[in-house]
């Protein structure tokens, strides 16, 4: 199964499971009866201080936020050769070559140089960092008492990251002012899949309202969608799906090429909980995942941040206190 199909089936599969629980508890037998008689009567307040000191077995729903990743890993897409994808692999290709003369409007013995390289790599996009994503995911909680739960979510974002190549078009022999400097748009596009399973805390407050805070490791899967260089508004794959040989015309044979990293590392996070109902809630807070993307060349560990808004769809009939 390609990886590109394995992240949709996932979160779906996932979103599947967490439906499960709230059909699958048994009630808990009820307090003992002498516990809800007050002086030989049978205490009205007693069913509202159930409710009060009781929660639900079973938490589940969704989350959305803003996802703010760390921009090391968004230099693998800044085309220096040190990279997997390099921009030397279209402008050293003669076939593509010249078509970048064709719609930068240069003759077929004009040149096109990189300013610096290779002695210095000025002219690349060396910070390049990613934009402010949307993340959405699926979440379960088991709350082992009102204070202490275990919980496992999902996550995914699509990022993108873009910059500009700044290249030379017929360099003067001679020492002069007047150079043509064109610059060309380069992007990357990519997925990330998030499994977070941890141990969240809460603090409850006088009124149903709680802080918590929860901590746990983390699996982050990153897919490669797009990586490309745009001359005069066309795109050119930057990413080798032409094998050895490379690119020799329209009629090249194509390959199927994954770029993809796998990481593993921790979450820390913190929150607000309001239980709105017995079957609906809302938990805003932010986490903070630290852990290595893995795409090739980009091994280390770096901090990502997100801020997000949990909705809590329901909570099975199974109580503790």
């Amino acid at each position: 199964m390609k990886p590109t199909r394995i992240i949709p089936l996932f979160l779906l599969s996932l979103f599947l499971i967490l439906t499960l629980p709230s059909h699958a508890q048994k009630r808990e037998p009820q307090k003992n009866v002498k516990a809800r008689m007050k002086n030989g009567k049978e205490d009205p307040w007693a069913d509202y201080q159930e409710e009060k000191d009781s929660i639900g077995r079973w938490a589940y729903g969704i989350n959305f936020g803003g996802y703010f990743p760390n921009s090391y890993s968004a230099n693998y897409y800044n085309g220096t050769p040190g990279n997997v994808n390099t921009v030397d692999f279209l402008i050293k290709n003669i076939f593509q070559s010249n078509e970048f003369k064709a719609l930068l409007g240069i003759s077929d013995t004009g040149k096109i140089v990189i300013p610096g390289y290779p002695g210095s790599l000025e002219s690349f996009p060396l910070k390049m960092h990613y934009n402010v994503a949307i993340t959405v995911g699926v979440f379960l909680r088991l709350n082992l008492n009102k204070k202490n739960g275990l919980f496992l979510q999902a996550n995914y974002v699509q990022l993108k990251a873009e910059d500009v190549l700044k290249i030379e078009v017929n360099p003067p022999t001679y020492l002069t002012d007047q150079h043509d400097y064109r610059y060309l748009p380069i992007s990357g596009k990519e997925e990330r899949a998030m499994l977070d399973l941890g141990y969240q805390r809460s603090f409850p407050l006088k009124s149903k309202i709680y802080l918590f805070l929860n901590g746990g490791i983390s699996m982050v899967y990153t897919h490669v969608k797009k990586h490309v260089l745009v001359v005069q508004g066309r795109e050119y794959n930057l990413i080798n799906i032409y094998g050895p040989s490379g690119y020799s015309g329209p009629n090249s044979q194509e390959f199927n090429t994954v770029q993809y990293g796998l990481g593993f590392g921790g979450i820390v996070g913190a929150g607000v909980g309001f239980p709105l109902s017995d079957l609906f809630g809302l938990e805003p807070g932010f986490n903070m995942q630290y852990y290595p993307v893995n795409l090739q060349g980009y091994p280390a560990y770096k901090p990502c941040f997100s801020v997000f808004i949990r909705i809590l769809l329901g909570f099975s009939h199974g109580k503790v206190s």
